[in-house]
């Protein structure tokens, strides 16, 4: 019973904000940065990497990570949502700045379709499930790693 109680008071505590801090909402916005000038638009850049996701899904959050590679001259990769199993993204395409992506599902094809950021760093769309069901999401690259020079 002294055990119960102790979790009980503790997971209590972990659920209050501390003393003396405001408790913030997480506000993600869905919308790019400015359309890209002229010379950032001359190129698309290079999408592979690890980007964060995030899609609201009728007011529910959905965050996980997208990962892009590059395999003859095509894009490919994976989308893992934080509360389910990987997908594959079976494709992803850039046509000046405008991003489709397709995403297998055990119910048929997910489509995103985005406006890439002027700088290459942020992906802000819709997502079309098989259902006709129409989400906002947002995928923002993750800052890439140099390689250290000895």
């Amino acid at each position: 019973m002294p055990q119960r109680l102790f979790a009980s008071i503790l997971l209590l505590a972990a659920a209050m904000p501390a003393a003396g801090f405001a408790q913030d909402d997480i506000a993600f916005k869905t919308a790019c940065a400015p359309a890209p000038t002229a010379a950032d638009a001359a190129a698309d850049p290079d999408l592979a990497g690890l980007w964060d996701f995030y899609m609201d899904v009728g007011g529910v959050p959905s965050f996980g990570l997208l990962s892009v590679g590059r395999l003859d001259g095509r894009y490919g990769g994976t989308l893992t949502p934080v509360r389910t199993a990987p997908v594959v993204l079976r494709s992803l395409t850039v046509n000046d700045r405008k991003v489709r992506m397709v995403v297998g599902s055990l119910e048929g094809d997910v489509i995103f379709d985005a406006t890439l950021s002027g700088v290459g760093d942020r992906m802000c769309g819709i997502v079309a499930y098989h259902g006709g069901q129409l989400h906002p999401m947002v995928a923002q690259r993750r800052p890439q790693r140099q390689p250290q020079r000895r």
